[in-house]
C-alpha cells in the first residue's frame, strides 16, 4: 500500500473573478488523486470535518480509487478551505481558512511493511498541534522498513524562524530514504540558491537517502548517493503550476510500483527512469487546471 500523509482541504483557485475554479487540494491528497488514477493501491491519511465540503472530499477520493479508510473526521467541525492566486507566470498564492479542533489525532494504521511507501510533508508535517500523532506513524513506518519520501514543500523563509520547526524539518529529513523537493524551497530553508549548496545541508543531516531537487522549467537534479546528475524538463504549455510537484511524487511512486522495487539499491539502480516518470505526471498537471492527472502519461 502507498499511504500519503498530510493536509487536505477544498482549492479555490482564482485567475480573476470571472475564472474561479473549486478542486479538492492539498499536496498529499493531490499526489494520492494521481495515484488512485493510476490503479496504484493508496490510502490518504488527513484529516477532515464533517460539513459538506468534507462530504465533497470524500466522494471525490472514492470516486478516484483512493481509500478513505485512514481519514479521521471531526464532529461538528468545518472543512479547511485555500484560496489560490494565481499570478501571470501561473504561480499561486495562499489564503488559508482553517477550523481544526483544540484535540487533534491521525488514524493510527494497524502495521506498516517492507512493501510499503509512506508519504509525508508540508508545513501540515511541522504543526505542533499534530506533530506527535504524525511523528509516531512515521517512526512506526520507518521501523518496519517501509520506503519513507519527505518532501517539505515550504514557500516562505519565515515558516522556519520557529526553533521547533526548523528542528522537527530535521527529524524528517533524517528518517526519510528519499527526500524530494524544489530549489525554492531549499532556498528557503537553508538560505543558499546554489544546489550543491543546498545538497551538502541535506547531506550533513542524511547522508545515506537519494535526494531529489525541481527547479522548474530547468529540470531537476538528483544525488543518487553519490552520483550526481541532471534532466530537463518536459516542454508543456503551463495553466497553472498547482499540484506540479505532488504530480512529480506521484510519477517517481507509480515508477517505483510498477517496477516492483522497494529497496533504496533497487531505486538507485532505476533511478533515471523513475525521475522520468515523475516528469511526466508533472507536465501533465501544468497543462491543465486539475491539481491531479488525468490519466497515465507515456514515458
Amino acid at each position: 500500500m502507498v499511504y500519503t500523509l498530510g493536509e487536505s482541504l477544498l482549492d479555490i483557485i482564482i485567475n480573476d473573478l470571472n475564472n474561479v475554479v473549486a478542486r479538492p487540494g492539498g499536496a498529499m491528497l493531490n499526489t494520492a488523486v494521481s495515484l488512485g488514477r493510476s490503479e496504484i493501491d493508496v490510502s490518504l491519511i488527513t484529516e477532515l470535518g464533517d460539513d459538506n465540503t468534507a462530504g465533497l472530499i470524500i466522494s471525490f477520493l472514492a470516486n478516484n480509487n483512493v481509500s478513505i479508510k485512514t481519514i479521521n473526521q471531526y464532529t461538528n467541525n468545518t472543512t479547511s478551505l485555500a484560496l489560490a492566486f494565481l499570478d501571470d507566470n501561473k504561480k499561486p498564492s495562499y489564503t488559508f481558512i482553517k477550523n481544526y479542533p483544540i484535540k487533534r489525532e491521525l488514524k493510527k494504521i494497524s502495521e506498516f511493511t517492507e512493501n510499503d511507501i509512506l508519504l509525508f510533508g508540508s508545513l501540515y508535517s511541522l504543526d505542533i498541534q499534530i506533530r506527535n500523532s504524525l511523528s509516531s506513524l512515521v517512526k512506526d513506518a520507518r521501523y518496519h522498513n517501509s520506503t519513507i519520501i519527505y518532501d517539505p514543500n515550504i514557500r516562505n523563509a519565515h515558516h522556519l524562524k520557529d526553533k521547533d520547526l526548523m528542528q522537527a524539518l530535521i527529524e524528517n529529513i533524517k528518517i526519510s530514504n528519499i527526500v524530494k523537493g524544489s530549489d525554492e524551497d531549499f532556498m528557503n530553508i537553508f538560505g543558499t540558491t546554489d544546489t550543491l549548496s543546498q545538497l551538502n545541508e541535506i547531506r550533513r543531516i542524511n547522508s545515506e537517502a537519494i535526494v531529489i531537487i525541481t527547479q522548474g522549467r530547468s529540470g531537476i537534479f538528483c544525488d543518487s548517493i553519490g552520483r550526481q546528475f541532471s534532466l530537463p524538463a518536459i516542454e508543456t504549455e503551463i495553466l497553472s503550476t498547482i499540484g506540479a510537484g505532488d504530480a512529480f511524487s506521484a510519477g517517481i511512486i507509480y515508477a517505483i510500483r510498477t517496477l516492483n522495487i522497494n529497496t533504496n539499491k533497487q531505486i538507485q539502480d532505476h533511478i533515471e527512469e523513475i525521475l522520468l516518470s515523475g516528469l511526466q505526471f508533472s507536465a501533465q498537471v501544468c497543462n491543465s487546471l486539475d491539481n491531479y492527472i488525468s490519466q497515465i502519461p507515456d514515458y
